[in-house]
């Protein structure tokens, strides 16, 4: 099925900035139409754009999904104050596709465990991307440092 995003401003930071349609395909941008104007869904033939689904951005901007460099999912062992599925919602509703969670979890993310089980967790939702930050040092008492090699091949993409 293929999807057009139309009449929006497009806004893709040192690319480009103007009205246009995006047309996705199979879950993917196939192409970027400058200078669109405005297709209502109603006025859409079958003959323009044959099985699309029309949605109609007049007014509104189109930007790539942004990204949440600092996050407190708070889980595990805090689900009281967050929990990986409503953060990942809440960037979901405000536009972000991707977050990077903080380690400040219990236990730590400071161990190959628990930044699995924070992918792993995500990865059940299929809501945002979420990139594990881990800990600089165990249970961050600034004593002992984590396996760095440990946590970057488990997925964490920062200390």
């Amino acid at each position: 099925m293929q999807i057009r995003i139309t009449g929006g401003r497009v806004i893709d930071p040192g690319h480009f900035d103007g009205t246009a349609d995006i047309v996705v395909e199979d879950g993917k941008i196939a192409r970027i139409v400058e200078n669109s104007q405005p297709i209502a869904p109603d006025q859409v033939s079958n003959t323009q754009h044959p099985g699309a689904r029309i949605i109609d951005a007049s007014g509104k901007i189109v930007t790539p999904g942004l990204i949440d460099m600092h996050v407190h999912l708070r889980e595990p062992g805090h689900e009281y104050k967050e929990t990986i599925e409503s953060g990942c919602r809440a960037a979901a509703w405000g536009g972000f596709s991707a977050v990077c969670c903080m380690p400040n979890t219990n236990p730590v993310n400071d161990s190959r465990q628990v930044t699995e089980y924070i992918r792993t967790r995500a990865e059940q939702l299929k809501l945002v991307r979420v990139f594990p930050v881990a800990a600089i040092s165990k249970g961050i008492e600034g004593k002992t440092r984590c396996d760095f090699e440990a946590l970057k091949q488990a997925g964490a993409v920062a200390v």
